[in-house]
């Protein structure tokens, strides 16, 4: 287990690349493929008007920009750790709410049972201890509430070379072993399912007492 300095050191490594790539990151061929990543992605999910809903990892506020214009009265919350990437959020968005704080803090930020909704698009990969990071998730949602993970999965032989290579990366999961995060962490499988080439959403849902149910039927 990671102390917490080797976790300071990779949010500082995380905060710092960010805040480098703040200014380029919706621009070119990559900016383009993630925009196209993140609106299939709300086009999956049957969101309910006046829904909370938290953008894990918000960037540049993408995904708020684009759950605004859908105009269903929602509360909008983006989180991340980039100075740089929030002021680009809040200039695209005016009616949410962008919070500069680690994933590891969601609990401090927020009551239990408060969101319907917490999305996480390309960026799970990034935070330390990602099954506390789920049970965060867990605790904050309310009873019935979705959490929505879009990651990148090129196979797991591939997905190794990318943690490798990416700087600030955690671990990035296959299909399968996401799909059984998701059930070890309480949530059951609404949905999952490719979203382009490389990259798959995963939905999961809390139930009531839902960290008690036997999903032995969903794992394969």
């Amino acid at each position: 287990m990671k102390n917490n300095l080797q976790i300071l050191l990779k949010e500082d490594q995380n905060k710092k690349f960010f805040d480098l790539v703040a200014r380029y990151y919706d621009k070119g061929i990559v900016g383009n493929w993630l925009f196209s990543v993140i609106e299939k992605t709300i086009n999956s999910v049957n969101i309910k008007k006046s829904s909370k809903i938290l953008d894990v990892g918000t960037g540049t506020g993408n995904l708020i920009y684009l759950l605004e214009k859908q105009n269903k009265k929602l509360n909008l919350y983006g989180i991340d750790i980039s100075k740089k990437m929030l002021t680009i959020a809040r200039k695209k968005v005016k009616t949410a709410k962008f919070i500069k704080i680690s994933v590891l803090l969601l609990e401090k930020e927020f009551p239990s049972k408060f969101f319907d909704y917490i999305f996480v698009i390309d960026a799970f990969h990034h935070f330390p201890y990602q099954k506390n990071v789920m049970n965060n998730f867990y605790n904050i949602l309310k009873i019935n509430g979705r959490l929505v993970i879009t990651e990148l999965d090129f196979g797991f032989i591939f997905n190794y070379f990318f943690h490798i290579i990416e700087p600030g990366n955690e671990w990035l999961y296959t299909k399968k072993e996401l799909k059984n995060l998701f059930l070890v962490s309480g949530f059951l499988i609404e949905k999952q399912k490719k979203i382009g080439t490389f990259a798959v959403m995963t939905l999961g849902v809390k139930y009531k007492n839902s960290k008690s149910i036997e999903n032995k039927h969903f794992r394969r």
